[in-house]
This record gives structure tokens, sequence and C-alpha cells, in this order.
């Protein structure tokens, strides 16, 4: 009978099955959760890294030994871990070549500063880049370059460096996504490239934060939308160099700047801008030159927005008039070739003086040089080409005069003063005639009856008489 019972007791078949289910959800659940490591071969002083194209996620393996460069490549899903170069020795070069999706976690290109390392180099080409968590990319760098690729998120000090200054930080042909704020924040580079890259979305205030460019800062081809204030913002910029640029709009005093050497602004479309975006650009305290640094602002175009409005709307509707860019009166400006997408609007004259003059310093000065639409064009470029500023003044702008109207005027109410005068004295003459008619007919009486009446009428002066 207990025997009988233990068989029945649904508790007894609990405790010997338990420990097989856990196995059995245990085991695939341990082999998914692990990826598979790269296989990674040293020649000489080089590692080369190869997942050969494989679906399989992978990881890349803890890296050591005396190597001077590092190659990862033909990866289609791929994490690299915290401190995978922590144990290597003289590595001078780190190169990401066809990468599908790439992964850097905290730390993991990070080199000791009490390690032999030389000044890093690190390179992604064509690789795509769906994570750069913060500090992914720190230590002691000397170059870090962007080729190809995409980049879909990076986090608040995605790159730092230790060194007190590095040579290159590099963006060709890359698609950006999401950059935080902060993202590039507090390290000096000799050299800084933006080219031909696009922004998919906005970038943040503060996204290069207080970076300071020994030598050269180059904006080159690039596809930008929305650019909050202060999204660039330079302690130091030796030579600013902004060419071809295109913008859906930049926001408030987007770029800061303190400009030591030379600043060119060329062939830029900066779309909906405010009249504040370029005057945190200043001279650097350390030029000394007697002659006023100068500004270059050459075949650019903007249109003028109202704070607060849609970038992306479409600015023909609702037209606002152009306003005046503001800059820092140490630079000496160069202006040529400046196109507003806007209307002029007439009423931004000042009629107290001959010829009228904008009231605007910036467009008084410069009204060879700036370019609108006509006033009645609605800002619609197609409506009419764009014309110099001095040039539709004069033409479009013309004070209108109205005497020849008062005396057109005049003529006509003389004329009909004169018309409704002549037609009183008609009718007067009129009625005039009318009467002497009744006066001097006689009354119609037969030769008769008229002796008669000269008979009465004789003798009743003869009774008067006596």
């Amino acid at each position: 009978m207990r025997n009988i019972r233990n068989l029945k007791d649904p508790t007894a078949w609990t405790w010997f099955l338990l420990p097989l289910l856990f196995l059995f959800f245990l085991f695939p659940h341990s082999i998914q959760a692990d990826p598979a490591k790269v296989t990674c071969v040293e020649y000489g002083t080089t590692i080369t890294c190869d997942c050969k194209n494989s679906d399989q996620p992978m990881v890349l393996p803890l890296l050591h030994g005396g190597v001077d460069t590092i190659e990862i490549r033909n990866c289609r899903d791929l994490v690299v871990e915290a401190n995978r170069l922590a144990d290597t020795m003289g590595l001078q070069k780190v190169t990401f070549r066809q990468v599908g999706q790439l992964v850097l976690r905290e730390y993991a290109l990070s080199v000791p500063r009490y390690a032999s390392n030389k000044a890093l180099i690190v390179e992604f080409e064509q690789t795509n880049l769906k994570l750069i968590e913060s500090h992914a990319i720190n230590g002691n760098i000397a170059e870090i370059s962007f080729v190809g690729g995409r980049i879909d998120l990076m986090k608040p000090f995605g790159f730092t460096t230790t060194k007190d200054s590095a040579i290159l930080l590099k963006f060709d042909g890359v698609t950006i996504q999401r950059i935080e704020s902060q993202a590039f924040k507090k390290f000096a580079v000799e050299q800084m490239t933006i080219a031909n890259c696009q922004f998919l979305g906005d970038l943040p205030t503060r996204a290069f934060y207080e970076l300071e460019v020994t030598n050269e800062l180059s904006l080159r081809g690039n596809q930008f939308q929305e650019v909050h204030s202060h999204a660039f913002s330079f302690k130091l910029v030796s030579k600013l160099s902004l060419s071809d640029n295109h913008f859906v709009s930049v926001d408030g005093e987007w770029l800061e700047a303190q400009i030591r050497d030379a600043v060119t602004i060329r062939g830029n479309d900066f779309g909906a801008a405010s009249e504040i975006a370029f005057r945190s650009l200043t001279v650097h305290r350390s030029y000394q030159l007697s002659e006023h640094l100068e500004l270059r602002f050459h075949n650019n175009s903007l249109r003028s927005s109202r704070p607060g409005a849609d970038p992306r709307a479409d600015g023909t509707g609702g037209a606002i008039a152009p306003q005046p860019l503001r800059f820092d009166g140490s630079f000496s400006l160069s202006i040529r070739d400046l196109r507003y997408d806007n209307s002029w609007s007439c009423e931004q004259l000042d009629r107290n003086v001959e010829p009228p003059l904008p009231r605007a310093d910036f467009f008084r000065l410069h009204s060879d040089q700036l370019m609108f639409h006509p006033p009645d064009s609605g800002g619609d470029q197609r409506v009419q080409p764009y014309m110099p500023l001095r040039m539709l003044i004069t033409d479009q702008c013309r004070e209108r005069s109205y005497m020849a109207y008062i005396i057109s005027g005049s003529v006509v109410l003389g004329l009909l003063l004169i018309l409704l005068i002549l037609l009183i004295w008609w009718r007067v003459v009129q009625r005039r005639r009318r009467r002497k008619l009744d006066v001097v007919q006689p009354e119609p009486r037969t030769y008769k009856e008229t002796q008669i009446v000269y008979q009465i009428e004789n003798a009743g002066l003869l009774k008067t008489d006596l």
C-alpha cells in the first residue's frame, strides 16, 4: 500500500522532472547567449581578425602581445566588449573594415596610460556602427577617421582622449543618424574634417563641445537637418572653412568659435536662419595684427524665418521680411553674392533721407552684394529671379507721387463745375425768355373788340383829367 501511494503522489514526479526541465531550458539559452569569438591570426606585428562574412553574431576576443597593427574585417554582426586592447604592447593602429553592424561597448577601444603603446590611430572603413557607448574610444588617440558607412547612435563622451592634442578627427562620406549632446567633448585636435556626410537627424546642442582645432576645421559638402543653437562649440579654431554645405535650418548661434588665422564661409545654403546665426564667431585674443581679421562670406544663401517656426515648412507661405545678419565687429566683413530667399519689403526703407535707404546698417552697407526677390514675388524664386538690393530699391521701391492724381482730379472737378454752371445759366436764360414772351404777347381779340377797349380807356382818362 505504501508503494501504491508513492506512485500516485504527484510530488514525486515533480522532484524528478524539475532538474530535467531546468537543464533543457538552460542548455539552448546558454548557447544563444554566448556568441562565437572571431578568429584572430598573428603575422609578425600584425593581428588580423576575419569573420569571413559569417551570419552568426560574434565578439572580439581579448587581444594581447607586442603588435603595432590590428585589423578587424568582413563581419556581419560584431560586438567589442570593454578593454579588448588592454594587454597589447606597442599598438599603433586599429582598423575596422567592412563590418555590417558594430557595437562598441564602454572602454572597448581603450588604451591604458601606463602601457608603452604609442599614440593610436583608429580607422573605420565602410563600417556601420550601431552603437558607440560612452568612453568607447578612449586613451592616447592620435587619429580617428570614419570613411563611408553609417553611425546609428553615438552617446555622450563616445570619443575621449588623454593626449594633449590629437592629429586628426575625420568623417568622410558617413551617414549619421544620431549624435547625442557632448558626444565629442573637451579635446584638442590639429585638424577636424567633416566632408560629404549626411546627417539624418537634428544635431543637438553641444554635440561638439569645447573643442580646440589648432590647424583647420573644415565642413565641406555635407547635408544637415536642423542644427540647434551651439551645436558646434569651439574654444579655438585656427582656420575655419565652411563650403558647399546644405542646412535645413540653423537655429540661433549654431556655430561658436574663436578664430585665430582665417575664416571662409562659401557656397552654403543655410535654409531657415536666425539673424544671430553667425554672431558667436569672434576673433581669438591671440590675434595681434593691426589689420582686422577678414571674414569672407561669399556665394551663400539663406531664408529669414520667424523664431520657433517649423524650418521644414514651405517658406513661401506667410512671407516674412528679411532680417539683417549680425557679425562681430572685430572682423573685417567681406560679403559677396548673398542670396536671401525672401521678398524684399519696401517698408524697411528710411524715407526721411533722399534717396531712401534701408534702415539696417547691414542692408545699407552691402546693398550691391545682397540679392532678393522683388516685392511682388512672394518669396518664390520661380516667379522672378534675384535682384541686387540697390537695383531693387531703385526699380521697385520708388516713392509714388500723388501730384498727378491731384492735378487730374482737380481738372476733372473743374470741368464738372464749369459744366454745372453752364447748365444752371442755360436754365435761367430759358426761364427769362419764357417770362418775356408772356408779357409781350398780346391777348387774342378781334378788331372790333380792340376799338371798344380803346374807347373805354380814353373815356376813363377824360374822366380822370376832369
